[in-house]
């Protein structure tokens, strides 16, 4: 990284992150604005002591002090040449708005319904150009020359009167006519606000290609996606300064209801907020931004001053902004028109900043220092007080930074794996803006940022997460770690003995619900949350990924809020990479090793589902290979939608969906893309084909009875789909309510809200205007004073956006540091504080101690990470991966795991080590073999439940290798508990075995099963059987194994192990050894579903259908990460079967590739 020398004398970089630094700082900035204008200086320093202004006197002092802000940025970064340029930059478009306000709009348009006769287009065009050409402006940038002529002309309109009309007229033909309009496509100038219908908000059009009516995109544009690039490049500076210069600027009469809503009345705030023809209240921006003073100052060229302006109370302003909020647009004073583009506004006063030299770093700077800023301008020193921070979502990081400025350290912790940033770019100093920025489209998934990471799509740039990211990451007292679960990892009373003195739960939303139709959750059908999860987080679309994702055309997105959008646009984008990255892989691999090779051991269905992939994938190289010879950007569109494409399908009408009333322009966008919509739609059933994959959605069309209520009518519509998503929405993530009964209490599906006042909790009223200011930030914890708050998503009131996430942050922090009281503002001690950091390091970044092989189809891994090892407890299960940054990169391919599911082998909290047994499966296992002790490893957990273990009991286990994993650790407690245990250990051959002196010491009998061989008992109380593990079961019962314990005596069964063998020992259990079981003994058989987040309830993954015993009806569907051991009976083993060959082709390919990269390379493995 290149030196950087602030400009301020004895000032160093490394003083710009200390509070003797940035106090120095402040200091200058003062003096100068005291120089400058003393009144100004002496009423800053009185609102600083708390001395309040009225609204328009705040922003005019504000707007006062923020020229000299720029200045004084300018020469700390030695930037005033660049900063002077970017203000003549943006000031050199004024002519352009002047042209459109005074030609176009109060020349032209006025005369619109004027019938007139006068020359064509062409031929006012041609004079246009002659008179440009005699004026010797330079014509470049036409739409700039002709708004420099129209200025010219006004200077003496009376003598120019002449040219004024002809350049009207010329106005009016680009207004009215075919080719006037394609003259000035894109012109600022002839951008006019059009009025809005809120029923027509998004242009659609009805087809119906198939016989079934979709809506389709109206509008005109095509968006044409390929791949996970960004997706909105935003607008230009010119069409930035357009709508800035639209806005009427209302902070001047505090009619800036942007930013603090749309009263009913003015003035009178008793009678509420105004609700738009949708009934959507217009509350403003919910973090109440200083909207109007920044447009002012961006319209005046005050680069660095507008950020700083929008950072007064939006510090984290990277992470709204265009294509994430727009409840300011909602409440612009125009309501029958369009309104300002704020959004727009705001992210280009940022990224006009990042584009400067050293724009990291003054972004940076102005989160720890803002002169302007009534509170927190300078942040406090260390009190001595900590807390933690669930969740590092929007709301968790905005939190951190408050509590920070406020003086407190924080641990922000998060249940995804959280990559570590560069060195270079934490120790900085950054120049350019470039040397942070990655393609989106091969980004490493750093995982921070939560919902905004992994929910939502490319038409945001998720460098702005890592831009967050890196601010939080450079401060001294804040440390980050991911895989840490909330009530798994670390509880609330593992928090207080850790020396934390506050928690907050930022764990936002989960528990997406699956469909209670027929044929729910069918291969082919998955909730929309863990496509996006599976999507963003494993990188499955990146060519160098080894993730598996398979995914059908035509496809169905089932839901009408934003989640479905994006799904829609994700899915299409999704599946050309698919395609191309099967039929490239697909190729290479048939060259060496031949066709037959390449698909032996598919059966039939993947054969077709191949073929399919790779006739597509052929069709998307011709359309990019004739691109590239027409010199064009590819267009997947036509192919997509030949191939059925994906359709958006809602209950009711489009305008009444969640997504067309918050925020219509996704919609538009989406649509753009090629995504078809579907109306009043009710999902009855999931078609299912002759391989039990989905077919189709059949649907009830909705409509109004007499009540004007909708109902089903009997028209039924199938629309064809080999992908089905579920959006259906999702609810407060209160997983440690269940988990830890008692520690915290609910009110309907969220947690209690209270307010702490003199130290004690009293409870209020959940309310869901976001700016109320007793909104509840608490919970109902309280032991001896120390609380537990909870934010954004997890909170009623500020779920459903990300901005709501963020100023719950903003809104709590206060509170929290009003709690403590007098200890706020206490000192803390830097030598404790050294301490505690080199603690919680060891404490929850897991380390990889041994690598070892223990049979010749698993390796076990032995891993240093106390947290994880210090509440667990039998049966529990682990995620483990490897870190992407960190995963080598082999013949372009990145030797990066996808999540793998593990039972807890051996755990010893007392020396704080997990011990796993990895047994080589698919490539993601496989991978394990390649780590090396020494290398920090993504595990997360516990999580699940854990094993029953009774006392004194006599106990039935049978398990095969997968279900041997976990016996390791029920077992040994079986043992101290009591109990007498037969234990048929299952594996396919002798070489397989592992850790068997172990079983041997914990079980009373063991009857070791083999498939091929035989496995010889070393104790003279032990078996051996040949064979399947039923007939084994079998002739143990009756008699001919010799076996000293009997059936009839069992207590208690434990079947673990994949699906298949579950179900057939159910099937046993009621079947042929029904009558020895005497007992009618309890039984436990193991879900071992597919699964991602296994966070309890956030992605969905492993959602499985329970059934009635009685019926083989279903009755519900179940996390399996929360509950992967169930009443044998419970569980829908046929749909757990299909679940698991969901990306049954994908793995058989990956592993073959996997297989190529060994045999190629020369790549340690164990």
């Amino acid at each position: 990284m290149p030196a950087f020398t602030p400009g301020l004398p004895g000032l160093t970089y490394a003083d710009l992150f200390t509070l003797e630094g940035l106090t120095r700082l402040d200091a200058e900035y003062l003096t100068r604005l005291k120089a400058h204008d003393p009144a100004r200086h002496e009423t800053l320093l009185a609102v600083r002591k708390g001395n309040p202004l009225t609204p328009v006197e705040n922003s005019e002092l504000l707007l006062a002090c923020s020229p000299l802000l720029d200045d004084f940025i300018a020469d700390l970064f030695g930037i005033r040449k660049e900063l002077e340029a970017t203000r003549k930059a943006t000031l050199a478009h004024n002519p352009v708005f002047a042209f459109k306000k005074l030609f176009v709009q109060r020349r032209a348009r006025r005369r619109l319904t004027k019938k007139e006769e006068f020359e064509s287009f062409a031929e006012l065009d041609v004079w246009l150009n002659t008179v440009l050409k005699q004026s010797g402006i330079d014509t470049k940038d036409r739409e700039l020359a002709i708004a420099h002529y129209g200025e010219k002309l006004l200077v003496d309109d009376k003598a120019n009167a002449d040219a004024i009309e002809k350049l009207t007229r010329w106005c009016l033909r680009a207004l009215t006519t075919p080719e006037g309009k394609q003259a000035v496509r894109g012109w600022v100038s002839f951008k006019l606000p059009e009025g809005l219908d809120f029923s027509a908000l998004v242009p659609i059009k009805v087809i119906a290609p198939d016989g079934i009516e979709r809506l389709e995109n109206a509008s005109g544009t095509r968006h044409a996606r390929d791949g996970f690039h960004l997706t909105d490049p935003r607008m230009g500076a010119r069409a930035v300064g357009g709508e800035i210069h639209y806005c009427v600027y209302c902070h001047d009469h505090d009619g800036d209801f942007c930013s603090k809503g749309f009263p009913e009345k003015k003035g009178e705030p008793d009678k509420g907020i105004k609700k738009n023809a949708m009934g959507v209240a217009l509350d403003g921006c919910p973090l109440e931004e200083k909207i109007s003073e920044m447009h002012s100052l961006k319209r005046d060229g005050y680069t660095a001053a507008a950020l700083a302006m929008i950072m007064i109370d939006n510090p984290m302003c990277p992470a709204t902004g265009h294509r994430i909020c727009n409840d300011c647009m909602k409440a612009c004073i125009y309501q029958k028109q369009e309104p300002v583009n704020i959004p727009q506004i705001e992210t280009r006063c940022l990224t006009d900043v990042l584009a400067l030299p050293w724009g990291v770093e003054i972004y940076d700077l102005l989160t720890r220092w803002n002169p302007l800023r009534p509170k927190q301008w300078l942040p406090k020193p260390y009190n001595g007080l900590k807390v933690l921070v669930n969740g590092m979502g929007p709301a968790g990081f905005t939190l951190a930074n408050h509590l920070l400025q406020d003086g407190f350290a924080v641990v922000g912790v998060d249940g995804l794996k959280i990559e570590a940033l560069p060195e270079p770019l934490v120790k900085g100093p950054v120049r350019d803006y470039k040397d942070l920025e990655e393609d989106l489209d091969t980004r490493i998934m750093a995982g921070f940022g939560g919902v905004a990471e992994y929910g939502i799509t490319v038409r945001w740039d998720k460098n702005f997460l890592k831009l967050i990211y890196l601010t939080l990451a450079r401060r001294q007292h804040f440390q980050v770690f991911g895989c840490v679960r909330f009530g798994g990892t670390v509880t609330l009373e593992d928090a207080w003995e850790l020396g934390f003195d506050h928690v907050s739960i930022a764990v936002g939303a989960g528990l997406p619900q699956a469909l209670r139709i027929p044929g729910s959750l069918a291969r082919g059908m998955r909730q929309a949350a863990d496509f996006l999860m599976a999507l963003q987080l494993t990188g499955a679309a990146k060519n160098a990924s080894l993730a598996n994702l398979q995914v059908r055309l035509p496809a169905v997105v089932i839901g009408g809020g934003l989640t479905g959008i994006d799904t829609a646009t994700e899915v299409q984008a999704y599946y050309i990479k698919q395609v191309e990255k099967t039929l490239s892989r697909y190729e290479l691999l048939v060259a060496e090793q031949g066709e037959a090779q390449v698909r032996q051991g598919l059966d039939e269905e993947s054969k077709l589902v191949l073929d399919e992939f790779l006739a597509h994938g052929k069709l998307a190289r011709s359309e990019r290979a004739q691109a590239k010879k027409e010199k064009r950007a590819p267009d997947f569109t036509a192919l997509i939608q030949r191939w059925g494409g994906v359709t958006v399908a809602y209950r009711r009408k489009l305008s009444e969906s969640p997504a067309y009333q918050r925020n219509h322009e996704e919609v538009t966008k989406a649509m753009e893309e090629g995504i078809y919509y579907a109306e009043s739609l009710s999902p009855t059933a999931a078609a299912l084909d002759e391989h039990a994959h989905v077919s189709a959605l059949v649907c009830k069309r909705m409509q109004e009875n007499t009540d004007g209520k909708l109902v089903e009518s009997d028209e039924e519509v199938r629309l064809p789909a080999r992908a089905i998503f579920v959006a259906t929405g999702a609810k407060p993530n209160i997983a440690y309510f269940f988990e830890h009964r008692g520690s915290l209490e609910l009110d309907g599906g969220h947690y209690k809200t209270h307010e702490v006042h003199d130290e004690s909790l009293a409870p209020v009223a959940a309310i869901k205007y976001c700016k109320t200011p007793d909104f509840g930030a608490f919970t109902s914890y309280n032991d001896n004073g120390k609380h537990v708050s909870f934010i954004g998503d997890t909170h009623p009131t500020f779920n459903g956006s990300v901005v709501k996430a963020v100023a719950s942050g903003l809104r709590t922090y206060p509170k929290i540091v009003a709690a403590f009281g007098a200890r706020a503002d206490e000192e803390g001690d830097d030598m404790e504080y050294a301490a505690f950091r080199e603690d919680m390091q060891d404490l929850f970044q897991p380390r990889l101690i041994a690598v070892t092989r223990c049979a010749t189809n698993a390796v076990e891994l032995v891993i240093h990470a106390p947290m994880a090892a210090k509440r667990f407890r039998p049966g529990q299960i682990y995620r483990l991966q490897n870190y992407e940054r960190l995963a080598a990169v082999v013949d372009g391919t990145r030797l990066q795991t996808e999540t793998l599911a593990i039972t807890g082998s051996k755990v010893d909290p007392e020396h704080g080590t997990v011990t796993l047994i990895v047994l080589e499966r698919g490539a993601s296992s496989r991978l394990a073999t390649t780590f090396k002790p020494g290398e920090p490893m993504a595990l997360m957990g516990p999580t699940g439940t854990a094993a029953h273990i009774p006392h004194n009991q006599t106990l039935l286990l049978v398990a095969d290798a997968i279900g041997v994993t976990g016996i390791r650790a029920i077992a040994p407690a079986l043992r101290t508990a009591g109990n007498k245990q037969l234990f048929f250990a299952c594996f396919r051959n002798p070489g397989e075995v592992f850790c068997r002196a172990e079983f041997e010491a914990a079980c009373d009998e063991i009857v070791w099963v083999c498939l091929e061989g035989e496995i010889k008992p070393k104790r003279t109380q032990d078996h051996s059987f040949t064979g399947d593990v039923r007939d084994a079961l079998k002739a143990y019962a009756n008699g001919k194994l010799g076996g000293s314990m009997r059936f009839e005596e069992m207590d208690r069964l434990y079947f673990m192990g994949g699906g298949c063998l579950v179900q057939g020992l159910r099937e046993l259990r009621h079947g042929d050894l029904k009558e020895k079981f005497a007992k009618n003994p309890p039984a436990t058989g193991s879900v071992y579903s597919t699964m991602q987040c296994m966070l309890k309830g956030v992605c969905s993954q492993c959602l499985q259908w329970q059934v009635d015993p009685a019926t083989g009806k279903r009755t519900k569907a179940v996390f399996a990460c929360s509950w992967q051991d169930q009443p044998l009976d419970l569980p829908d083993y046929d749909s757990l079967q299909e679940r698991l060959a969901q990306n049954r082709l994908s793995e058989h390919l990956t592993n073959l590739w996997l297989e190529h990269l060994f045999a190629k390379n020369k790549i340690a493995r164990v």
